[in-house]
């Protein structure tokens, strides 16, 4: 049964924001009513009735919603009301909480945003830097002079091409998502989840809605919900897997052996894209769509199922010859790594595994991701109490784990502390004693 909530004063359902302490007006969320009513304290009325919200009278449109211009209207009635629009939403028997639209057009310097979502979660995302502090969003969405310049790939469609040169650790690019979306809004019946993805699409600002309707497209359905499904990033809220579409990421084509990488940073709600490598004038940014650790045929499949295309990489069109030697050293790291992993009595990690793993990682040009091989090295070096190559490799892993993880991460955090004092650390001399096994060799 098709189901439609207006909204009205906040139920309990957002009574774990602290923002909602602050608003005198809160919307309603509540267990939704027919398509021809509307939930009014408790009683489904009819659709057309005026909804007391405190002291103003709403009267909803005949199927339920608010047309775009009322809902800007409403929520321009309620004081520090935190949306542009009165929110949309819908709600069925799969759902444990209305799914609606919230849309903020002031949102990032202007740049927008709407996000698909129930009410907790919403509110709950007001409490991040990047709706608390406009400061913190300095360095995000500067598009205007950029390092490199769009270009038509044949057969491959449209990518990035740097203009300068960029060094390892230069900042490409940094970006608020246009789109932000829960999968519980696969709960909804379809019409309604369309619905509500193509109100936020007519919400966002006009500059920003022509960079969405800029995006590829290519499963070729709906045009807003594929633009979507072919250009969102999996993100994590507040412990919650979401999705997330940025225009200027989206450019960015796929390649298993990228030049650059990118982190979500939560607290700022912004995707930050870093060189990894120098990248040449001329030459693309590339990023990996995919876990690129893995054999040939498991990176193409993965490709091909999610995003549509063969994948024509360097790393993948080789020589079967030297695919074949590229899986063989694949299926290695990965053994080296459990070793390494292994913190027993009897473990079989030193410092030579841990440097053929680093020799292994820079023969697959896995630069993007060199930091787990030198966070492996810290600890291998911290482990047998050799302070300065810990700290030289610890330095390291810092370095590219900022650029692959994020600021905020923990490896991160580790990294820096045991470049500091590597003796503070948990890993000092946790293996002295051991016996120090060359790589491949049990004892």
């Amino acid at each position: 049964m098709k189901s439609v909530v207006g909204l009205g004063l906040l139920g309990s359902a957002l009574a774990s924001s602290h923002q909602i302490d602050k608003l005198p007006q809160k919307p309603l969320f509540a267990d939704a009513c027919p398509s021809n009513s509307i939930l009014h304290n408790g009683v489904c009325q009819p659709s057309s009735f005026a909804s007391d919200t405190g002291g103003e009278q709403i009267t909803y449109s005949g199927n339920g919603s608010l047309t775009l211009d009322d809902a800007r209207a409403s929520a321009q009635k309620v004081a520090d009301f935190p949306w542009t629009f009165w929110p949309e939403c819908y709600s069925n028997e799969n759902t444990t909480e209305p799914v609606c639209v919230f849309s903020n057009q002031e949102f990032a310097g202007g740049r927008g945003i709407f996000i698909v979502t129930t009410g907790s979660l919403a509110y709950k995302m007001l409490n991040k830097a990047a709706f608390t502090d406009p400061t913190s969003l300095s360095r995000i969405n500067h598009h205007d002079n950029p390092s490199f310049v769009e270009h038509e790939f044949p057969g491959k469609g449209r990518g990035l091409i740097a203009n300068k040169t960029l060094n390892r650790g230069d900042q490409i690019f940094a970006s608020t998502p246009l789109v932000i979306s829960h999968p519980g809004s696969y709960d909804l019946v379809e019409a309604e989840r369309l619905r509500l993805a193509h109100r936020g699409v007519d919400s966002l600002p006009s500059a920003s809605k022509a960079k969405f309707w800029k995006l590829l497209d290519h499963f070729k359905g709906d045009p807003v919900d594929d633009r979507i499904n072919t250009n969102a990033f999996d993100i994590e809220i507040d412990g919650v897997s979401q999705f997330a579409v940025l225009p200027e990421i989206a450019m960015l084509n796929h390649d298993c052996r990228p030049n650059a990488a990118y982190f979500w940073d939560e607290e700022t709600l912004s995707h930050y894209v870093h060189a990894t490598q120098t990248i040449h004038p001329g030459e693309e940014i590339t990023i990996t769509y995919i876990n690129n650790e893995r054999r040939r045929h498991k990176r193409m499949e993965n490709l091909k199922r999610n995003w549509g295309f063969d994948c024509t990489c360097s790393s993948c069109a080789a020589h079967p010859s030297f695919t074949a030697e590229s899986d063989d050293r694949i299926d290695q790291m990965v053994e080296l790594l459990k070793d390494l992993d292994d913190w027993t009595a009897g473990s079989r990690a030193s410092p030579e595994m841990v440097e053929t793993l680093i020799s292994m990682y820079e023969q697959e040009r896995l630069y993007a991701s060199m930091g787990v091989a030198y966070k492996h090295a810290a600890e291998v070096y911290s482990s047998f109490g050799d302070r300065y190559n810990a700290i030289r490799y610890a330095r390291l892993a810092a370095e590219l784990s900022f650029l692959d993880k994020g600021f905020r991460d923990r490896d991160v955090r580790e990294m820096q502390k045991m470049a500091s004092n590597p003796e503070m650390t948990w890993s000092w001399k946790k293996r002295v004693g051991h016996k120090r096994a060359s790589c491949g060799h049990h004892h």
